[in-house]
């Protein structure tokens, strides 16, 4: 099942914490297939905290699954009490009912406590559970700066240097881990790390060496760059234009400046890039109104 087939199916999509996670005793549950006796009713009871579609009057709800309780592996709702998930549901008989049993269609939501999401209902429910994730709240989770496809990587990238100024160090620390990864040059930020930092283990990406990262991009630079560039310039792909874009923001100027120049060769009319290379890289940030632009300091109010 698609994310859009999971979105057709929903009746109420909203944000929520879950309180409590007990199994149903039911009898009489007939499930067809093999090993029937491995399937169980799962009741999450969740508190509601802000709705993407439909109306709810409840602020907490049960939530129903048949789940799996024998050996698995893959993309599954794995989820644990007083964490905050993204919930797609249906109505049926009066009672709600996730609208993809076992495989994946409860998303963690780790950027702390909101009360509605951005931007209003005309807009794509994925699009605004994608900029919610950036959208840093109270309680936020140190793995918050995640990627969420919907967005594209020009726009994450973006929202990643926003959150560069944030007044948080732990998030600006965050957001550097996720753009070192990134990988591509993106990582101007490292710079702006305290030296003990750059070769100790992340604190967010505990795998993660931020100068083993560093050096990594280097190679790109003088290795790949070039060739993944001209890949993209022939790409059918729609995506392709982002991923061209991010070369407008390579952390070396003399390149920089080069694929500025292909770029805008290429995209004449496009506003939306990096050029020219003397400027600082775009950065926006989440509000209410959607991802805008981050022209100074982050705002205090």
């Amino acid at each position: 099942m698609t994310s859009e087939e999971m979105l057709d199916r929903a009746a109420l999509v909203f944000v929520g914490v879950i309180e409590r996670q007990t199994f149903v005793s039911w009898p009489f549950l007939s499930v067809p297939g093999q090993d029937p006796k491995y399937w169980r009713l799962l009741d999450r009871q969740v508190r509601i905290e802000a709705i993407a579609r439909g109306t709810e009057a409840r602020k907490e709800i049960d939530v129903y699954e048949f789940f799996w309780v024998g050996g698995t592996t893959g993309d599954w709702n794995l989820t644990f009490n007083n964490q905050r998930y993204l919930f797609l549901v249906r109505r049926e008989n009066g009672k709600y009912h996730v609208v993809r049993d076992w495989w994946l269609s409860i998303f963690p939501i780790r950027s702390g406590r909101h009360d509605r999401f951005p931007l209003d209902a005309s807009r794509p429910v994925w699009e605004r559970a994608a900029l919610l994730q950036f959208w840093v709240g109270p309680g936020y989770a140190p793995d918050f700066a995640t990627r969420p496809p919907a967005l594209g990587s020009w726009r994450t990238i973006k929202l990643l240097r926003g959150l560069l100024r944030h007044p948080d160090e732990a998030v600006r620390a965050a957001a550097c881990e996720e753009l070192l990864i990134w990988g591509h040059s993106q990582d101007e930020c490292f710079e702006e790390l305290e030296p003990e930092r750059r070769t100790r283990f992340g604190t967010y990406y505990n795998a993660v060496v931020p100068a083993d990262e560093w050096a990594r991009n280097r190679e790109w630079e003088k290795k790949y760059a070039m060739q993944y560039w001209e890949s993209l310039r022939n790409s059918r792909d729609p995506a392709a234009l982002d991923d061209m874009k991010l070369f407008t923001t390579i952390n070396n100027n003399g390149l920089r400046q080069r694929f500025c120049e292909l770029f805008h060769a290429q995209f004449p009319e496009d506003r939306d890039n990096g050029c020219p290379a003397s400027k600082s890289p775009p950065a926006s940030i989440v509000t209410a109104e959607g991802d805008v632009p981050l022209l100074g300091s982050w705002p205090l109010n």
